[in-house]
């Protein structure tokens, strides 16, 4: 059943890590990091506690929390037999909270305790630029580990070596967006269906190695690009590309004039460079329409208005589908 792409567009995004694999307070006055943050040894010890309580360490994600701002320590979630995801939460014991049922955008990935970089939490904290609240470790849906920290009432996304923030990267500038598409292509590879901005972020729809359904990698300006599902399978091989030469600059700089060139009343929506409905090489189109992109505006190898299209394919026009 494939997913409507705008319904996979949000949620938390982070700074890629790495493969993942399928009685007393936490607060420890002598080892805190900062923000009150508990220690690496305690939450080592209250993640080994939970791993004995249930029985296995599939980790879908863990938050430290300062105490200053949480009531708990610590919330985790772990994935379970049926593809459910339980959460939990400590404050000196562990205590089961709501359980998330298995759906479509349920990641299938999880990650041991040893595959997380909890020596580094001080430093990730150190390096967040400003007092954190939280520290959260995240596995996405291929199984990339992301580390993020909520500090200053916003996320930001942090490097997998704790040397400090990831890049800030805006979908409105030419270099930014080459930066945001230049790292999906480095963490996540080459197989892109398209590649594109939609509110406020860049993304590229894939087929990344292990994963048998198609993605939708996000790179918002202060975290880095993470993967969810967009379909349960993969793409059609004939319309994956390489977009690692791919020059934004008519993408970007033609979005606040297009509309007006191609005749079309409405908003710009959104922008995306992939084969065109008819076949053929990566072209730059835009999503045009009053209330979404209820019109595409495709342009030729050149810049020029090719074709104005209601809906993905206009009858007799040369822009549908072979």
């Amino acid at each position: 059943m494939p997913l409507t792409r705008r319904s996979v567009l949000f949620g938390s995004a982070t700074a890629a890590f790495g493969l993942a694999t399928g009685s007393c307070s936490l607060i420890d006055s002598g080892g805190g990091t900062s923000g009150e943050l508990p220690s690496t040894k305690d939450v080592r010890g209250a993640l080994e506690k939970l791993a004995k309580e249930t029985g296995r360490e599939t980790f879908q994600s863990v938050s430290v929390n300062s105490k200053e701002f949480h009531d708990v320590d610590l919330d985790a979630e772990l994935l379970m037999d049926d593809g459910g995801v339980q959460n939990y939460e400590y404050d000196g014991s562990w205590k089961k909270k709501k359980y998330d049922e298995k759906t479509i955008l349920t990641s299938p990935a999880s990650v041991g305790i040893a595959g997380l970089p909890l020596d580094r939490l001080a430093a990730y904290a150190g390096k967040a630029g400003a007092t954190v609240d939280t520290l959260a470790f995240r596995v996405d849906y291929v199984g990339k580990l992301h580390v993020e920290a909520w500090a200053k009432s916003d996320w930001v996304g942090l490097k997998a070596d704790a040397s400090g923030p990831v890049p800030e990267l805006h979908h409105d500038d030419v270099a930014g967006v080459k930066a945001a598409i230049a790292e999906m292509v480095a963490v996540y590879g080459t197989r892109a269906e398209r590649v594109g901005s939609f509110n406020e972020f860049v993304h590229m729809d894939a087929d990344v190695d292990g994963c048998q359904a198609g993605v939708r990698i996000i790179r918002y300006p202060r975290i880095a690009a993470k993967a969810t599902i967009t379909q349960e399978s993969r793409y059609d091989p004939a319309l994956l590309f390489d977009p690692s030469n791919f020059d934004p600059t008519v993408a970007v700089t033609r979005k606040g004039t297009i509309a007006k060139e191609a005749g079309v009343e409405g908003t710009v929506w959104d922008w995306e460079y992939r084969r065109p409905p008819q076949g053929g090489a990566p072209l730059v189109s835009f999503g045009i329409g009053p209330k979404g992109p209820s019109v595409r505006v495709w342009l030729d190898a050149d810049g020029g208005v090719a074709a104005v299209v209601n809906g993905e394919c206009a009858a007799g026009s040369g822009w549908c589908p072979k």
